[in-house]
């Protein structure tokens, strides 16, 4: 069940295993240094906006002037794949930036990785505008390709977005064949029907909105977002997803089936920002920036205890 969180911390967390971490530079870094040097960044498949002629740089971090962070700028009226005209973007358009990151010990673990938790800051500078919404960074396994309106049995990824007015949610692109002998559109109105938890949607083509409101973001100021996602063992088991901001927990959706092929399991980070939605109403209202710091990939196990869930 997808639920709403009425109390509001992380309790238990078991430190484990530690698969990757960056934080910030010391100095005004080349971005592409950085990137080859610190994000084990060698695969270039699904990537966007990366370099210091495009999105994707390191500037100094507004809150503590020895630090410098990732920041990405996105032009306005870019959304999705379309520049700043409309049209589908040249090699070059500042509408933000995407790649995955898949960590040497992830890679060399000799086995699958099914609990994994994911923790970054992220900062929206003073006049971010909001508009329809936006991705943000998440987990992701198996083929690089569970996004963009690609729906697959060969992969996830859990990002998360802002919407309107600063809410956030869970994005999360996962199997339609939630439940044996039961259509998606009828899986998700079965879960839409119930009332204890923050709002869903299930659209035929894209993710799944889990939670949308659940937290909100604000501009001028860090917040800090931890994702943990647990995926199940055998067909039509239910994985979770739980996701706690600024460390309160703010949603945990335990009903649904994260994968029903078995050659993939948890890969690493998925970090993904740009406005939209697939039409010109998602577009970046003005020419604005993101901030990112401090990410972690590991094996810790942040708990909720069944007090802390409302229905």
């Amino acid at each position: 069940m997808l639920f709403a969180i009425h109390c509001a911390c992380i309790l238990g967390l078991s430190r484990a295993a530690v698969l990757w971490s960056w934080s910030h530079e010391t100095h005004k870094a080349n971005i592409d240094d950085v990137m080859r040097q610190k994000f084990d960044y060698t695969d270039h498949t699904g990537k966007f906006g990366i370099g210091e002629h495009d999105s994707l740089s390191i500037q100094q971090d507004p809150t503590n002037h020895g630090q410098y962070v990732l920041s990405v700028f996105y032009r306005q009226g870019t959304f999705t794949h379309h520049d700043h005209n409309g049209n589908n973007c040249p090699h070059i358009c500042h509408r933000g930036a995407q790649f995955y990151v898949n960590p040497l010990k992830v890679r060399d673990a000799g086995h699958q990785i099914t609990d994994m938790t994911l923790e970054y800051e992220v900062y929206f500078n003073h006049s971010f505008g909001w508009q329809k919404g936006g991705k943000l960074p998440g987990l992701w396994g198996g083929e690089r390709d569970c996004s963009g309106g690609r729906i697959s049995d060969h992969c996830f990824s859990t990002r998360l977005m802002w919407r309107r007015d600063g809410q956030g949610e869970v994005y999360a692109y996962v199997t339609h064949d939630q439940k044996a002998g039961t259509d998606f559109n009828s899986w998700c109105n079965s879960l839409k029907s119930r009332e204890t938890y923050h709002k869903i949607g299930c659209p035929d083509q894209s993710g799944i909105e889990i939670g949308t409101g659940a937290f909100h973001f604000q501009t001028g100021k860090w917040i800090k977002l931890t994702q943990r996602v647990q995926l199940n063992s055998h067909p039509h088991q239910h994985g979770s997803v739980t996701v706690w901001a600024n460390d309160h927990a703010a949603i945990h959706m335990n009903d649904i089936v994260m994968r029903n092929q078995f050659n993939f399991g948890i890969d690493g980070l998925f970090f993904s920002t740009f406005y939209g939605g697939n039409d010109p109403s998602w577009a970046c209202p003005a020419d604005t920036t993101t901030l990112f710091r401090n990410f972690r990939l590991s094996t810790d196990a942040p708990q909720l205890v069944q007090s802390q869930l409302v229905g």
